[in-house]
């Protein structure tokens, strides 16, 4: 019975050691490095996250934090880099990407879109994972279209989410909570950098491709006895342009514009219109006094003193001013103003 007694203890003090451990690594992570790091929002700034850094998961603690959101929504590169990582093709894990920074901290992008829009069939495929042109070893700029949301990998249950992770160059995980907050909450607009990263309409409009293919994405098309003007769309969907002042946001000419027939043209169905290029103009509805600036996806932002506007476009700010007709006003949303540069 003595034997039996000193086992019983033994197990004992085992379970308590085993649990001062645990809480002690629990501890211990949720201490880590909260410096907050200088991001771009890499999503859908509606969607929604908190602060799960930490947090017990099925055996291992969660080392990032999850934006919950929807099928292909776009994700940007948090900063300027390298994709150091990229799953290619499709692991156990599902798609997922790794950017490095400059500083040689990384930023990881994980349960990717895997499934064909709009189902749940987990035959997506690299199209509908990744943006075009991103692969292993190319260079990123912050802001930059890099892939799609989605819920690879053990995400099936989930939903559709963004599990995001920062990591110190020696691969120690930091809580990226406080660095989203600050990224969500960033002020500052710069035209050029927002210009830069605008990429093609395709990329401004998050235009998912489609498997049809009535004309070729991302090239200009009319029809020969028309001036009317369409962008073709990667999801084979022609796209107008509202003015002239929105169409010279984008091409300096109709050099490279492709000629359809009028049975070809009909057979493309409309998309939308285009909106303003980011960075290019500021713009100003007809009945209002107040000046935006245009950032991605047709977000207008409200700049509230000429202070600011100086700063962004310079003494002759408001030569680039455009007015807007009120009718086209619903192509575009209102995103933060902007208080300072």
């Amino acid at each position: 019975m003595l034997i039996v007694k000193n086992i019983k203890n033994t197990i004992k003090y085992f379970i308590i050691i085993l649990a001062i451990s645990l809480s002690l690594s629990i501890q211990t992570l949720k201490a880590q490095e909260v410096a907050i790091k200088d991001i771009y929002f890499h999503t859908d700034i509606s969607f929604e996250f908190s602060d799960t850094f930490g947090a017990d998961r099925y055996n291992h603690f969660h080392e990032g934090t999850d934006i919950m959101g929807e099928q292909m929504a776009p994700l940007y590169a948090a900063v300027d880099g390298v994709v150091s990582y990229m799953v290619n093709p499709e692991g156990s894990w599902g798609y997922a990407i790794t950017i490095k920074g400059s500083d040689d901290y990384t930023y990881h992008y994980l349960h990717i879109n895997n499934d064909t829009p709009g189902t749940d069939d987990g035959n997506g495929g690299i199209k509908n994972a990744y943006a075009e042109g991103i692969e292993r070893g190319v260079s990123v700029k912050r802001g930059q279209l890099i892939g799609y949301m989605g819920d690879s990998g053990n995400a099936e249950s989930v939903g559709h989410h963004l599990h995001f992770e920062i990591r110190k160059p020696n691969n120690e995980p930091i809580n990226p909570y406080n660095s989203l907050l600050a990224a969500l909450n960033s002020e500052e607009y710069n035209p050029e950098i927002a210009k830069e990263l605008s990429g093609t309409i395709n990329d401004d409009k998050n235009i998912v491709s489609s498997s049809e293919s009535l004309c070729e994405s991302n090239t200009l098309i009319k029809m020969a006895d028309y001036s009317t003007v369409y962008y073709c769309g990667a999801d084979s969907k022609r796209y107008i342009f509202p003015n002239e002042k929105i169409f010279y946001s984008w091409y300096d000419d109709f050099s490279d514009v492709v000629i359809l027939g009028v049975k070809e043209m009909e057979a493309i169905p409309l998309g939308g219109n285009v909106t303003y290029k980011p960075g290019s103009r500021m713009i100003k509805m007809q009945t209002s006094s107040k000046v935006y600036v245009v950032e991605r996806g047709g977000t207008l932002r409200w700049v509230q003193s000429t202070s600011v506007a100086e700063n962004m476009y310079g003494e002759k700010w408001n030569t680039y001013i455009d007015d807007l007709p009120d009718s086209l006003f619903f192509d575009y949303n209102i995103g933060e103003e902007i208080v300072s540069t």
